[in-house]
């Protein structure tokens, strides 16, 4: 990353925060095209995407796309994809390997750090993969059966590539992908 981004200056909007931004609005399906003197005025919403996204609602979409990605079962799981290439890179496999059936002692638990790293680089091209980091916490909740994973990446961004870290907690018993401490770091 090179410099240190500008807090005057907003970040880019990715495209995916307009849709959640009507939808929260309530309206997506109202006509916006609002015209004064025979000029056509931007609404709010449709102009937002051009003012830009401050780090809040960046970390906020980035951590509802997070947890679909890790808590969606791909398909690879269930259907054996061998042979079927295009399948294996399409968004129909999207997803994590299961992980339910693992244990917290076994030896395939190794095994979650590489899935994290492959999927977050495959459905994942907000974080740039030659930065992408996964690296399991030794610490163990023996209570839980959590694995704790710390991931930092850069989330690319306009002006300025933004370096993010999180806690990726796994519940070996139930499969499931909690997120804490997501952290723009400056």
């Amino acid at each position: 990353m090179a410099g240190s981004p500008d807090e005057t200056k907003p970040f880019s909007a990715p495209l995916m925060h307009a849709f959640r931004a009507a939808f929260e609005a309530g309206d997506s399906a109202k006509n916006v095209e609002i015209r004064s003197g025979g000029e056509r005025v931007l609404s709010g919403r449709r102009s937002a995407h051009r003012r830009g996204a401050d780090e809040a609602g960046l970390r906020k979409d980035l951590v509802i796309d997070l947890l679909s990605l890790l808590n969606t079962v791909d398909l690879g799981s269930s259907v054996d994809l061998n042979g079927l290439d295009y399948v294996q890179k399409s968004i129909v496999n999207f997803g994590l390997y299961d992980i339910a059936h693992l244990t917290s002692e076994e030896m395939g638990v190794e095994q979650i750090s590489q899935d994290l790293m492959a999927a977050l680089a495959h459905y994942e091209p907000r974080l740039l993969e030659d930065t992408l980091s996964v690296e399991r916490d030794i610490e163990f909740d023996d209570v839980n059966q959590k694995v704790r994973f710390i991931v930092s990446a850069e989330m690319h961004c306009a002006p300025l590539d933004v370096p993010v870290e999180f806690v990726a907690d796994v519940d070996t018993s139930t499969g499931k992908v909690n997120l804490s401490k997501l952290a723009m770091l400056k």
